[in-house]
């Protein structure tokens, strides 16, 4: 059986997946509103001043970690026969927030990258969340 890490970062998907990957991160930010909207933003013009592809970068980096994380997902929603897997990701938001918060903490290495993502992991959470919907359309889009 292939795993979803191995059907999205096939040389032949993995391009467009980390494209549309990148543009959902880029939306989810600019949508977010309120004084941890401001601060985000802020911060995401800040990184991408110096880094300006640091989302697609970012995006191709960790689409296998992403890919890892769901993949029990996919797979017990692929055995449902669901019809769609952003639905279900929301429908399970608690156990897949679980999961991301997992993965997250032990690929952050240490240092500024740490610092940062503590600072800003609720407002990660929430981006992440908040996106279930498009992302999990992606991923039956190209794993479906």
């Amino acid at each position: 059986m292939t795993t979803l890490r191995q059907t999205l970062t096939a040389p032949e998907t993995k391009p467009a997946v980390v494209t549309e990957l990148a543009t959902l991160i880029e939306d989810e930010i600019a949508s977010m509103k309120g004084l941890s909207g401001v601060a985000v933003k802020t911060a995401f013009k800040a990184a991408k001043a110096g880094k300006p592809d640091i989302v697609r970068r970012g995006s191709n980096a960790y689409l296998g970690t992403l890919a890892d994380t769901l993949d029990p997902f996919w797979s017990r929603f692929t055995a449902t026969d669901g019809q769609d897997f952003g639905s279900y990701l929301q429908a399970n938001e608690a156990e897949v927030k679980e999961a991301f918060l997992v993965t997250a903490e032990q690929e952050v290495s240490g240092g500024r990258e740490k610092a940062m993502f503590e600072k800003f992991k609720p407002q990660v959470v929430s981006v992440v969340m908040g996106a279930l919907p498009r992302i999990g359309a992606l991923v039956q889009k190209h794993a479906g």
